[in-house]
């Protein structure tokens, strides 16, 4: 058995008629498992696709160094090959590094080979809910992105936050609760028209959401607070509607069980100390559980060590 840095154009064939998710992850690193010098398996890495969670395990200077471990891939699971295989696949990652993986109950995984290589357990995601399209298969919502870039579906325009990723959350919700004055959440709902939105605004945690350009303006001259952040708030873009998006491509909502999350602390003793000191999520017991592997019918493109 021999563990090694593998090609993008290797992994392809694995990711999408092997896993059962059939779609490609951001891969940053990719390695394959060779038995006999033939590729038995594929893990890959790649950015996580949520900045907040990178930076709520160990904070702000530790984000950079998140990488999350987003597919494990075995043409057969015999004991101990996929525990084995990352185990050595974390040796040649360069450190320190934040991995972060996550097991999905939906498809009858409780992350045993994560336990069995010392991950620790930190509890379940908050996302419930998950895009499917007509067949009933998931769709993702990086998909989302790709067509509202391109807009070759040929939906209308709606104004659209330029680097809305990088606006201090807190800072914007701090400064909106300090403005509100006796207006309540249910208040603005009613002037607003929404239902439970408004409170989502004034949110120091995960659960803030910006409001909309115009949203934004309107509650200036509703509260009458001062221009310090309209530059950055009034910033936008015209970008093709999501909500069109979703209606044209028949998607609907369907609600799932929470994936569970596990952490990895890679690095020198030293380096795990100073991580472990900044780690902010709360350690859980193990999840236990009946395993079911999916059954798989096609096979991947394999190609033979040359040497």
């Amino acid at each position: 058995m021999q563990v090694m840095s593998i090609k993008y154009e290797e992994c392809v064939s694995w990711l999408l008629n092997i896993h059962y998710a059939k779609r490609l992850p951001m891969i940053s690193h990719s390695f394959g498992l060779y038995i006999d010098k033939i590729l038995k398996g594929v893990i890959t890495y790649g950015l996580p696709p949520s900045p907040e969670l990178c930076k709520g395990i160990c904070g702000e200077d530790y984000k950079h160094k998140t990488l999350e471990l987003n597919r494990v891939v075995l043409e057969d699971n015999h004991k101990n090959y996929a525990s084995y295989f990352i185990s050595q696949t974390l040796k040649l990652l360069k450190k320190p590094k934040i991995i972060v993986t996550f097991a999905d109950p939906n498809m009858n995984h409780n992350g045993y080979i994560y336990q069995a290589t010392n991950f620790i357990y930190t509890g379940t995601s908050s996302n419930t809910i998950q895009l499917v399209d007509e067949n009933d298969n998931e769709f993702h919502f990086r998909n989302l992105g790709h067509y509202q870039e391109n807009n070759k579906l040929n939906v209308g325009l709606v104004k659209k936050r330029k680097n809305e990723k990088n606006i201090d959350k807190i800072e914007i919700a701090k400064y909106l609760k300090l403005n509100k004055g006796n207006y309540t959440a249910k208040k603005l709902d009613e002037i607003f028209g929404y239902k439970d939105t408004s409170a989502h605004w004034f949110r120091l945690d995960s659960g803030f959401s910006f409001p909309s350009i115009d949203d934004w303006n309107k509650l200036k001259q509703l509260l009458k607070f001062d221009d310090r952040h309209d530059k950055i708030m009034n910033d936008y873009e015209y970008v093709a509607d999501i909500k069109e998006i979703k209606k044209k491509l028949n998607l609907t909502k369907k609600e799932i069980l929470p994936k569970h999350r596990y952490i990895y602390l890679l690095g020198s003793k030293t380096e795990k100390k100073q991580m472990l000191k900044k780690f902010k999520l709360e350690r859980k017991a193990y999840p236990k559980g009946e395993n079911k592997n999916y059954i798989i019918n096609t096979k991947a493109i394999t190609q033979r060590i040359l040497f």
